[in-house]
């Protein structure tokens, strides 16, 4: 499987009267992209916002963020979300890098993120690099909160693949090849290694979308590297922390399977990706934990195994239970975790599960900490940040960080860094 992935950097985004990208600069036609979304008679009305790396703006209410891109020779994208059912990962991709869409509302039963284009929280999350295009929208009156989820997912979604249309107008600034085939080379002698990537997969809007539908209608599941990287997996995380979750931006760039793929063929053999549910009880997590190292050993005949997790709870047991049967199979294990250190890290259980097998470990930060951040000139997405926190978003606030999205990235996606002791 080959897929050749074009990148069109953008520095500057704008409304005018058609959308073009021309010498890195973006124009939206923002009546056009309003009335496309306002087709959805579950969305009673929808704003467009406009918001730049080193605004003093506070964005609130950002349920779940996502990266304009679209096939270089079709107009469409998220396979089983949007379009066709189709194999993700062939061919020629678009991206346009340096943009991002937000979806983002403030209702109960929800749980918002939140960013900071400027000052010290801008040092926290990759958020405040992009030119964010924020999606606000409104729920028709009598429509289930699930509907309403399924409409912001669509609603960004479509604009995604709307703004990665411009791409076509311009030649990319960047272009990548990614592919497992060495028919040219030898990769004997390589440690053969893989990835297993858990899903946050329990319910409803706590959920991700595997070519269209929840993951926790799979069994352990092998995926090529490039169908991640190329939108086969999509997040549907509403009512889940910010950082706790990967957001579909996360998944497109997701830096472990990005630094497998890159060492293929020189320093490892990168076997693939196997993808796997997060189930609830305890005789599915040893049933589940089972069938993903058999996957390893078996089909991928994988030598090592990095392993993440998404969420919390039922996640780190499984975590550990994966670790513990791919250890006891002759499989070596990594693991990537956040700890859980209390507000000021003084917390002396850091992990809610743990194994003597996991002897190699990779901490992405305490997902308790908290972060003083001082007001901004302007707050878009509401003064009350939903799920939870509420202090009046206008004003200097003293946040946890998993309200801030990749301030801890259980995919490794972050701007923090551990730092031993």
């Amino acid at each position: 499987m080959r897929m050749e992935m074009d990148r069109f950097d953008v520095g500057k985004a704008e409304f005018g009267p058609r959308t073009a990208l021309k010498d890195h600069v973006l124009s939206i036609d923002r009546d056009e992209v309003i009335k496309l979304l306002a087709q959805d008679q579950r969305l009673a009305s929808v704003d467009i916002e406009i918001v730049h790396p080193g605004e003093r703006v506070r964005i609130a209410n950002i349920l779940e963020v996502t990266e304009p891109r679209i096939k270089g020779d079709a107009d469409h994208y998220y396979p089983g979300m949007l379009g066709p059912l189709y194999r993700a990962g062939e061919g020629r991709t678009n991206v346009m890098r340096g943009v991002a869409v937000f979806e983002m509302h403030a209702i109960d039963g929800l749980i918002g993120g939140l960013v900071d284009m400027a000052g010290v929280g801008a040092g926290l999350t990759p958020y405040s690099k992009t030119i964010n295009v924020c999606v606000l929208s409104y729920p028709a009156e009598g429509v289930p909160l699930v509907d309403y989820c399924r409409a912001l997912k669509r609603a960004a979604l479509t604009v995604s693949i709307y703004l990665a249309r411009a791409t076509r107008q311009t030649e990319p600034d960047e272009s990548e090849v990614f592919d497992l085939d060495r028919s040219g080379g030898s990769l004997d002698g390589l440690p053969r290694v893989a990835y297993l990537m858990q899903l946050n997969s329990h319910c409803e809007i706590r959920e991700p979308f595997l070519y269209g539908g929840n993951a926790r209608n799979y069994y352990p599941t092998i995926l090529h590297p490039n169908e991640i990287l190329d939108g086969a997996i999509v997040c549907g995380h509403y009512n889940i922390a910010a950082a706790l979750k990967n957001t579909t931006y996360t998944l497109l760039n997701h830096p472990v399977i990005l630094g497998l793929m890159r060492r293929h063929g020189t320093e490892i053999d990168f076997r693939g990706v196997v993808v796997s549910p997060e189930p609830s009880t305890l005789p599915d997590i040893a049933r589940t934990s089972l069938l993903a190292s058999g996957l390893l050993k078996d089909a991928l005949r994988a030598q090592g195994v990095i392993i993440t997790k998404e969420g919390g709870g039922h996640a780190d047991v499984l975590l550990m239970e994966s670790c513990n049967a791919c250890e006891r199979i002759g499989i070596k294990t990594v693991l990537i975790d956040n700890e859980w250190l209390g507000s000021d890290g003084s917390g002396e259980f850091p992990l809610l599960a743990s194994s003597p097998l996991a002897d190699v470990m990779v901490s992405v930060g305490n997902e308790d900490g908290r972060v003083r951040l001082p007001a901004m000139d302007r707050v878009i997405g509401g003064r009350r940040l939903v799920g939870g926190f509420d202090e009046d978003l206008e004003g200097d606030i003293t946040l946890p960080v998993w309200f801030i999205p990749n301030a801890v990235s259980q995919a490794g996606l972050t701007y923090l860094s551990t730092e031993p002791r």
